[in-house]
């Protein structure tokens, strides 16, 4: 997507991703390459007791069988998806340097909010947003807080990237560890499952707005 937003608006790569991003197009795309792969490992560092189901269980009572139900209790592990979490939070530290901090925890709480309220927590699954709801909201804040700014859009990839990745761990994940705890999930992945898409396209779409924004 990237890639063909950059060949139709006739810029040089470099050009586009060194000045939306602040990073060599070689480098982008290792951290890229690097997300989706790490996508797919997940690092268990924690795990609670949480409610299970009810199993029915036949007991002889007066000549006749009943069904009983049996409490189930097991555990819920939390890990930490590598490329839904750990490098998009850690490439998000690095954007946070060089941007403006209210314009920041502006957008990141708007993105919050936002994710917060379309989240949802799916048993066996973890935490669903839609897979658009991360980048607009991201974007469209940015925007939004840097024009009230007057900072210029230079830095709207950035903005955008950090504040969608923090806005979405903690709007979907975090927030929401309440509600998986009682839906007694098996396991759950911050960062990966339902929200790993949408942190991906948050850091692709910023990129190309700024670099059309930017091009104008």
């Amino acid at each position: 997507m990237l890639l063909a937003a950059v060949a139709l608006l006739g810029l040089a790569a470099a050009d586009v991703v060194g000045r939306t991003l602040g990073l060599s197009p070689i480098a982008a795309l290792m951290i890229y390459i690097a997300m989706l792969a790490g996508g797919l490992i997940n690092i268990p560092v924690y795990e609670f007791k949480s409610p299970g189901g009810t199993q029915p269980q036949m007991v002889p009572y007066l000549g006749a069988r009943h069904h009983m139900p049996q409490w189930l209790s097991h555990r819920t592990v939390v890990s930490l998806n590598v490329g839904g979490c750990i490098i998009p939070a850690a490439l998000s530290a690095y954007f946070v340097l060089g941007l403006p901090p209210m314009q920041l925890l502006a957008t990141t709480i708007i993105v919050t909010l936002g994710v917060f309220y379309f989240a949802r927590p799916v048993r066996s699954v973890g935490v669903m947003v839609p897979v658009l709801v991360p980048p607009l909201l991201a974007v469209g804040a940015s925007l939004i807080a840097l024009y009230i700014g007057g900072t210029g859009f230079s830095g709207l990839a950035r903005l955008a990237f950090a504040s969608g990745v923090f806005g979405t761990i903690i709007g979907a994940d975090v927030l929401h560890l309440g509600s998986i705890r009682k839906a007694g999930s098996d396991f759950v992945s911050i960062g990966g499952a339902g929200i790993f898409d949408g942190i991906v396209l948050t850091g692709v779409i910023g990129t190309i707005i700024a670099a059309i924004i930017t091009s104008l």
